[in-house]
């Protein structure tokens, strides 16, 4: 790392209230707030690790397309998770946490990526790879920012704003696009929040378009974070996790894996569900997302990652150890919204008729 970050004082905030400073040079900390840590920073003891673990956890993966692309776009050649954390301030469009230097006079309102303008030009590189629109000007500093530097995932993406309006695109295969797509109305009919996805050619790529849900009311708090909480990478319905999921919110997050059952959703994982924190608050499952791996699944003999047993038996284990809330759910209604011919008609546009069988084996067993 550069060594003029080094000898820096920087502090992690929420909005602009100041969690705690940090020296990276001297590996010091110094908690200022300790009730506005991350879920993911808690029931951990107070030293510089929290600082490596927010930044390592925040980053983009570096198996994501196009990642040297967008690192060299960026101007970023220490790949450590810290200074690229601290390169980009670590803005995302998932919560409201930020880096900032302590001496210097910036604030939550001049940063963040919902009201300020963020690098098209990165974008476009981030979505597409290519470098044509790469200059020395991209570079992101106090003038320039970017939100292609946080998140999760290996596919190629970008955040683009239109209007008022932040949109996710995504390069998927044409049957991953249309899983996307036809999910939602499938999410529709069980009754559960969910991302609308449609098809668009973006940057002379076809791909998937949908709205950001989050702003700084509502934020997401994704289920990694509360693995990391509980001190545990393990992903299984007798885990703390699993309970803290069903104490929150347990209607939504047994539709959720109703729905994952239904279209053989191999893809769940640590970050592609979470909590809905509005304005601070935990209030339920976070509106899902990410389903270009749906109808991807042979068979409900398939391993399902929140459970950590198959699709049939997390079935199973819906309808007899939780019945008390299976019962809750109208599912005769959903079955006769996805039996209508109108249903099929939509479902067919997007998925062979064998694929829209197998899902009506599936909604059979419900």
């Amino acid at each position: 790392m550069n060594t003029m970050f080094q000898k820096i004082e920087y502090c992690l905030k929420y909005k602009n209230d100041i969690v705690f400073k940090f020296n990276i040079e001297q590996r010091t900390i110094t908690m200022v707030n300790q009730g506005l840590l991350p879920i993911s920073l808690q029931n951990k003891p107070i030293n510089f690790g929290l600082v490596q673990k927010f930044c390592s956890d925040r980053i983009l993966m570096l198996n994501r397309g196009y990642c040297k692309e967008i690192l060299t776009a960026c101007g970023i050649e220490d790949q450590s998770d810290i200074n690229i954390c601290i390169m980009c301030r670590a803005l995302s469009f998932r919560d409201n946490y930020w880096i900032s230097r302590t001496n210097k006079k910036e604030t939550w309102e001049h940063v963040n990526l919902y009201e300020n303008n963020f690098s098209l030009d990165i974008s476009h590189i981030a979505l597409t790879g290519n470098m044509q629109r790469a200059t020395i000007d991209n570079e992101i500093g106090d003038k320039i920012f970017t939100g292609e530097l946080t998140g999760k995932g290996t596919r190629a993406k970008c955040y683009y704003r239109t209007g008022k309006k932040v949109i996710m695109i995504k390069n998927e295969t044409k049957p991953e696009i249309l899983s996307e797509v036809i999910t939602y109305y499938i999410a529709q009919a069980l009754g559960v929040a969910c991302s609308k996805y449609e098809i668009r050619n973006m940057f002379g790529k076809e791909c998937s378009v949908c709205e950001i849900l989050t702003c700084e009311e509502r934020e997401l708090i994704p289920c990694r974070d509360i693995l990391s909480y509980y001190n545990t990478n393990q992903m299984s319905y007798k885990g703390d996790y699993y309970s803290f999921f069903m104490s929150i919110d347990p209607i939504n997050f047994m539709r959720m894996q109703i729905l994952d059952y239904i279209t053989l959703n191999t893809d769940r994982n640590r970050d592609n569900f979470g909590i809905l924190a509005y304005n601070g608050k935990m209030l339920g499952l976070y509106p899902l997302f990410d389903h270009d791996s749906c109808f991807k699944g042979k068979s409900t003999n398939g391993n399902y990652f929140p459970t950590g047993i198959t699709f049939g038996k997390t079935l199973e284990l819906l309808k007899t150890k939780y019945c008390q809330y299976y019962n809750t759910i109208p599912i005769p209604r959903f079955k006769e919204i996805v039996y209508s011919g109108s249903f099929k008609d939509i479902f067919l546009k997007c998925k062979s008729v064998e694929e829209y069988d197998g899902m009506i084996k599936r909604v059979n067993n419900l």
